[in-house]
């Protein structure tokens, strides 16, 4: 859990809004117009970044199931509309940067809860 708590100030940095308009520009053929890439990014970081509060504040049983749910899969298996970037995104520094944090701390939850 000691882990989890220094992790947690990795969490909040300023999107990379920078690196999202390079990677929508170059992959202007993949993204449908109705996708949000900074969105779904977001919106699945706050989830990881909420349960993760959860956890921190000893109330783990607390966590809805939809979030410990979401928690199972990676950004790409919840929008695999993204698949495509999945073998690029280490191309993209502080996106990926900010990725592996997430990543990191999504799998460490896991290992909590159920283990």
């Amino acid at each position: 859990m000691d882990e989890l708590k220094k992790l947690n100030n990795d969490l909040y940095h300023p999107f990379s809004h920078e690196e999202i308009c390079k990677i929508q520009d170059k992959f202007s053929e993949k993204l449908h117009e109705d996708d949000l890439l900074t969105a779904d990014f977001n919106s699945y970081w706050m989830n990881i970044a909420g349960s993760l509060s959860y956890m921190l504040k000893g109330k783990t049983k607390k966590i809805p199931r939809n979030q410990i749910d979401e928690l199972k899969m990676t950004f790409f298996e919840v929008f695999p509309q993204y698949s495509f970037l999945e073998k690029e995104i280490s191309t993209y520094p502080n996106l990926h940067e900010e990725y592996k944090v997430y990543e990191k701390v999504r799998e460490l939850m896991l290992s909590y809860l159920f283990n």
